[in-house]
């Protein structure tokens, strides 16, 4: 295995935090589902809401992804296990290895690996949402397994 899952601490967090919200606000723009105004307010209150008490949200799930040999951390990934009636399902809200690290495996080493997570948790299902610009993720996703559920569609319009 390349890579193992070791829990964030508040520093880690902060530096996720640091990282993702940006992110996550320059995919909802490509997308074109966001303007571009007042686009890192809005990605931090989308985690704000995520992630209400932070590390400590309940049924969240928060990991750096570590390269077994080096112990260097190459990525994160985070979850969320939802339960609807009798059954348990989670959701990956974000995984993303950092760019110097990308096409290693990483990625498929680290869903893997949250699979057994997950399963020892009890959930039977593990779904995800990619942008759709994002064609590499797509084709990583469609590799071990994930098929698409539903499409969001959007059309702009002037006023």
């Amino acid at each position: 295995m390349k890579v193992s899952l070791k829990a964030m601490d508040e520093s880690s967090f902060t530096e996720y935090l640091n990282l993702v919200i940006p992110h996550y606000a320059q995919d909802n723009i490509e997308s074109g589902r966001w303007e571009d105004f007042d686009i890192l307010d809005r990605s931090k209150k989308e985690y704000d809401w995520l992630l209400p008490d932070g590390l400590d949200t309940k049924n969240n799930y928060l990991f750096n992804v570590i390269e077994s040999e080096s112990n260097i951390e190459v990525g994160y990934i985070g979850i969320k296990v939802e339960e609807y009636a009798s059954t348990k399902s989670a959701f990956i809200y974000d995984i993303g290895i950092y760019e110097e690290y990308r096409r290693n495996g990483y990625a498929k080493s680290a869903l893997n690996l949250i699979e057994k997570v997950v399963s020892e948790l009890g959930v039977t299902s593990v779904a995800l949402h990619v942008f759709n610009q994002n064609e590499g993720a797509k084709a990583l996703y469609k590799s071990i397994g994930y098929g698409v559920v539903s499409h969001n569609m959007c059309k702009v319009i002037s006023t």
